[in-house]
């Protein structure tokens, strides 16, 4: 169970800890787009994914520096814990798909059949503006904003 202790580098660590897969928003043209993309670390007060370069994702993300990502974690309502989070991106160097891989060996599972992926993949840094938690476990819900 969450509660006011939560401190802003635990509400960091427990984004890749516990929900990992996101859905990310970002805008192009004027119009929202979403995609969801593994939130693979937290480091240094920043959380790291990687995309290929391939896809209008990473064209959006160039774009337009500024996402939002959101995630909700459990089996129905009442018994989940979710969380929102803004701020800015920024493409990093690739030296952080190391650590990316370090920290998730299932990343070379997924990609030894298409041994140019990784070749593909480039890693982005979320700076974090504000969050936003709340757990639904527990009564009353436990919601707690954070400005970074």
């Amino acid at each position: 169970m969450l509660d006011d202790s939560l401190s802003k580098a635990e509400f960091l660590s427990l984004i890749p800890a516990a929900f990992q897969s996101v859905v990310f928003a970002t805008i192009a043209d004027g119009r929202p787009f979403s995609n969801v993309a593994d939130i693979e670390l937290e480091k240094d007060g920043k959380l790291y994914f990687a995309t290929t370069y391939q896809k209008a994702f990473y064209q959006r993300l160039h774009s337009q520096p500024y996402v939002s990502i959101t995630a909700l974690k459990g089996e129905e309502t009442m018994s989940s814990v979710g969380f929102t989070l803004n701020g800015t991106v920024e493409e990093v160097d690739l030296s952080y798909l190391d650590l990316i891989y370090a920290s998730h060996p299932e990343m070379l599972e997924i990609n030894k059949t298409e041994s140019e992926r990784r070749e593909l993949l480039r890693p982005f840094a979320i700076t974090p503006i504000d969050g936003f938690v709340y757990d639904l476990r527990q009564t009353p819900i436990f919601q707690k904003g954070f400005k970074f």
